[in-house]
């Protein structure tokens, strides 16, 4: 009976290599290849498979969200993960998705082999590493000499698409400090490391990110701050040099960090317009050796990709913030043509924010549901002022005309990189979760989180506040088309979060603030 085996590696050489290596097992095997997480999904759909060989970093994925992915269905698929980026953690992943074995590169082809053949014969039993041990004897059926510089070939393109490719997807500083941090220690085979800035007013250090294994998990227990004399890098901040590395000594470890201490490390400073900025210190490498020409030059690429990130990143959120101001004063000049709509967007984007909290979003979230509330009618700038200040209810073509108003603000925002989660807000604010919405008709899920949660604030500041041809509603009426309507308009996660803000007082209608703001009640109550 033959056995399916599927291989997922990007690199055609090692993939030829790895064919090359189970093709000697004494077993009929039928051997496909996949150079990417697609091709491999695909693959997977055709037929039933015996085991699945993957990479770890591949070119569009990681090879252990794959694993998740199939196990969610097929928990009896037996895994191999091959990799030369393993660290306790991915083995530890690896270990709780049931890969049968994980085998770090570079690899003998007879380890390979073996391994295949007995995960084949035994469907995988615990994981184990198969590392190389250097003077081993053991057949090559590939050139000795081409072996080792096909897998540090390998590698290295793996880093390479790592800085040049993955990096620049992140939009906010702390993701790409704490990618960056991944590869640089992936580039230094170290086992743990930290990236903290430079509070230069105050010459402190605060750490934003930090990796460790769960054995050396002093990163996490240490203070999230120092006095910069307290650590080693001075000559980084104030001196300008280029790095600064200790030796691995005996019996002893260097302080880094207040509470911390390391074998050995590597710090590199991270610079923003030509200033010092920050530091990357990467700590306890495997290797006894120094850092070798081709990983320091791998290093100096990261920390200039790095450099380059985070003055983009400056710059675009100097943009971005000059944008959004523009965008609100808009949103401002065009309610003050209406005394109804006075400070709606501003009371929406803060009861979403409420909601959006309520929710568990995190703080990025939260603020990217308040921008989206603040912008939410901004479109309304398209739509004719004889319809958008009519004093009185919409004609059925009228009607059709403000609900183009989503549309409008979505192309409004369409060129504008930075607001792109918001303009989804902008868009969909206006769908039903039952799919009876507008301009698209989504869906449930299909209507993105964040503006399911605008169209909730949207509809509550609505009911609560005057309109032309009607006054506010009590909260009470208000309540009640919530509860109504949740599941069918609105999505009841939100609905549920949004009783408890009205039932803490957190929103009151307009005639109640209105007689706050007379004095004819006391503030803290809320209607």
């Amino acid at each position: 009976m033959s056995r399916q085996v599927l291989i997922v590696e990007d690199q055609p050489a090692v993939r030829e290599v790895m064919v090359e290596s189970i093709s000697e097992i004494p077993m009929q095997l039928n051997i496909s290849e996949a150079s990417s997480l697609a091709e491999a999904r695909v693959l997977y759909q055709s037929q039933k498979w015996d085991l699945m060989i993957t990479d770890y970093n591949l070119s569009d994925g990681k090879g252990l969200d794959l694993v998740e992915e199939i196990h969610a269905s097929n928990p009896s698929l037996s895994t191999i993960l091959v990799s030369g980026f393993l660290s306790p953690s991915r083995v530890k992943r690896a270990e709780d998705l049931g890969v049968a074995r994980v085998i770090a590169k570079p690899f003998r082809p007879n380890e390979l082999e073996s391994a295949v053949q007995s995960v084949l014969e035994n469907h995988g039993e615990a994981v184990q590493i198969v590392p190389v041990t250097p003077g081993e004897d053991g057949p090559y059926r590939t050139d000795r000499t081409l072996l080792p510089k096909l897998f540090d070939m390998d590698r290295n393109q793996s880093l390479l698409f790592r800085i040049i490719n993955e990096l620049p997807r992140h939009r906010d500083v702390a993701n790409i400090c704490n990618d960056a941090l991944h590869i640089a220690l992936d580039i230094t085979r170290a086992e743990r490391g930290f990236v903290s800035l430079y509070d230069r007013a105050n010459r402190r250090l605060v750490m934003i990110s930090h990796h460790c294994n769960e054995n050396l998990n002093q990163l996490g227990q240490a203070p999230t701050a120092c006095n910069v004399e307290d650590t080693p890098f001075t000559p980084l901040l104030l001196w300008n040099r280029e790095a600064v590395e200790s030796s691995r000594i005996k019996g002893g470890r260097h302080a880094c960090w207040p509470q911390v201490g390391a074998e050995s490390f590597i710090a590199v400073p991270m610079r923003l317009q030509e200033t010092n900025m920050g530091v990357m210190c990467l700590m306890d490498r495997h290797a006894e050796d120094e850092i070798n020409a081709g990983d320091r030059h791998l290093l100096g690429m990261l920390i200039r990709q790095l450099d380059t990130l985070l003055d983009n990143r400056a710059v675009h959120a100097a943009l971005a913030d000059s944008a959004k101001e523009t965008l609100i004063a808009l949103v401002h000049s065009l309610e003050a043509r209406d005394r109804y709509t006075k400070d709606h967007s501003e009371r929406v984007g803060k009861l979403a924010a409420m909601l959006a909290n309520g929710l568990g979003m995190t703080e990025d979230e939260v603020a990217l549901v308040r921008m989206g509330g603040r912008l939410h009618d901004i479109g309304k700038s398209g739509i004719p002022d004889s319809v958008l200040l009519k004093p009185g209810r919409y004609t059925e073509r009228e009607y059709a005309i403000m609900k183009a108003h989503p549309g409008i603000g979505d192309a409004i925002l369409r060129h504008m990189d930075m607001l792109a989660l918001e303009r989804q807000i902008v868009r969909h604010h206006h769908e039903r979760v039952d799919g009876n919405g507008y301009p698209d008709r989504l869906k449930g899920d299909d209507i993105p989180l964040s503006a399911r949660i605008v169209c909730v604030a949207d509809a509550i500041d609505a009911m609560t506040t005057h309109r032309v041809y009607r006054m506010a509603q009590p909260m009470s009426f208000c309540v009640e088309q919530l509860q109504r309507n949740s599941g069918t308009q609105f999505d009841s996660r939100v609905v549920e979060v949004a009783l408890d803000v009205i039932a803490n007082g957190y929103v009151t209608t307009q005639a109640r603030r209105e007689d706050d703001e007379h004095g004819d009640l006391p503030l803290s109550v809320a209607a």
